[in-house]
């Protein structure tokens, strides 16, 4: 292709150039054929003293005969040539126009006409007799030699532009091309990191091969944003199976052992009986919420976790919030308080989403405070166009190692995975996901003495 190209580029450069030159010879044979006869207009520069002179009037005998009248025709001076006397009118446009009866009474002589102003102001006109002598001259040959310089001029640019455009070919054709497949061969083997110049500038008028070349660089990131995903899904996958393996089975196992229990009449009298049930229907209970969390999770690494944002009075939200919040906090024998600095805006959220948020924090720090007794804080508050909520607790802590982690999916601070920790470690991900699609952001902090406070913020 690139052969082709070249032997086109060459082609078109010699016809081009053949065809000047014959055009160059050929206007050199039908100049040179002509009587050149050109209008001499430096004849105004040499009547200019005489203009100026009647502008102030002051009409005096000059080099060429001359003609005053105002706008309304009237003569105000008259040299002899004229034959016409002061005082006269005269039709101004006719005297204005080089007229045929005045070319026949005046075969050798030719009409020069000036506006005369004064202080700005157009008060008359003034008309010139110039013998046609002073006003033609007969061209030479020597003047053949600027007549055809635009033309041969014209050659070289023509040159000029074609070895330009060869470059241009080169660089913004032939180049990107063979980037392109060399990419393409590249994908072909899987592998995506081979780039293509991008000749799509804003600055220069974008070509074809540019649009092409665009394009193909927007396929390429796409084709290599999909690889990078899916070996992260398959690595998730891996991780999922793994963490849903280990999870699962210490309930399924209590699930099973109780079960067996109530079969083969361990569980003596109906006190036992319950207890053993209550337990099967705990963990049956913490099973479901694990499922619920994977589901959720799921959803939200396929970006199908439904979040429907209506506008919203926050307060009208986040009051009655607080009130259910309490109640289920202190059933779980633990102290609740909130506190909002924030008045009555209106934020544009899924209550749902949020709510669950919240909670999914409360739950988080009833899980690490154990059933020791402890506080559970709430703080709202307004943080330039964001709406900032933490949630405080008065537990164990989070050690500084751990605190990067946190919001990753199946991370747990207890390295052993115990499951003296109910849940399957996607709650804080899930969390950090619903605050991303509203614009917000989220982080946790925590020593070792004074608790854990994990915020997030609402666009």
């Amino acid at each position: 292709m690139k052969k082709k190209l070249q032997h086109l580029n060459i082609l078109t450069a010699a016809f081009i150039v053949a065809v000047l030159f014959a055009s160059l010879f050929i206007s050199f044979f039908i100049f040179t054929s002509l009587d050149f006869n050109q209008y001499d207009n430096t004849i105004r520069l040499s009547v200019q003293e005489q203009k100026q002179s009647v502008e102030n009037g002051i009409y005096t005998k000059g080099k060429y005969p001359y003609l005053v009248f105002d706008l309304a025709g009237k003569i105000l001076y008259s040299d002899p040539e004229f034959n016409l006397n002061v005082g006269e009118d005269v039709n101004v446009q006719e005297m204005l126009q080089y007229d045929k009866s005045f070319a026949y009474l005046n075969k050798n002589s030719r009409k020069e006409s000036f506006i005369l102003q004064k202080d700005g102001v157009t008060n008359g006109f003034v008309v010139f007799l110039i013998p046609e002598s002073e006003v033609i001259t007969n061209a030479n040959h020597s003047k053949i030699i600027p007549v055809f310089f635009p033309l041969a001029l014209g050659i070289l640019l023509s040159v000029i532009l074609l070895l330009v455009r060869t470059v241009y070919c080169n660089n913004r054709v032939l180049k990107p091309l063979r980037e392109i497949s060399t990419s393409a061969k590249g994908i072909i083997a899987g592998n995506y990191n081979l780039e293509v110049l991008r000749t799509y500038w804003k600055n220069v008028n974008e070509n074809e091969v540019g649009d092409l070349s665009y394009a193909f660089e927007l396929m390429r990131d796409e084709l290599k944003a999909k690889q990078i995903r899916e070996e992260a899904l398959k690595k998730s996958q891996k991780e999922l199976i793994s963490c849903i393996s280990h999870d699962l089975k210490t309930p399924i196992s209590t699930i099973k052992a109780y079960s067996e229990g109530l079969r083969d009449n361990i569980a003596k009298n109906p006190k036992q009986q319950d207890e053993f049930i209550g337990i099967i229907i705990n963990k049956t209970d913490l099973l479901i919420g694990m499922i619920n969390e994977l589901l959720e999770y799921s959803n939200a690494q396929l970006n199908q976790l439904e979040i429907k944002r209506v506008e919203l009075y926050f307060l009208d939200f986040f009051i009655p919030l607080m009130s259910e919040v309490k109640v289920y906090v202190e059933q779980n024998g633990y102290e609740f308080s909130y506190h909002s600095s924030l008045p009555n805006i209106i934020a544009t959220i899924d209550p749902k989403r949020i709510t669950e948020v919240i909670y999914n924090l409360i739950e988080n720090s009833m899980k690490y405070m154990g059933y020791n007794q402890g506080k559970i804080e709430i703080e709202a508050e307004r943080v330039d166009k964001f709406i900032l909520i933490k949630v405080k607790d008065r537990g164990p802590g989070i050690s500084a190692d751990d605190i990067p982690y946190v919001f990753d999916k199946f991370y747990r601070a207890e390295k052993s995975r115990s499951s003296s920790i109910p849940g399957s470690g996607l709650g804080l991900s899930i969390c950090k996901y619903i605050v991303n699609e509203h614009g917000g952001d989220i982080y946790c902090k925590s020593t070792n003495k004074n608790g854990c406070e994990i915020g997030f913020t609402i666009e």
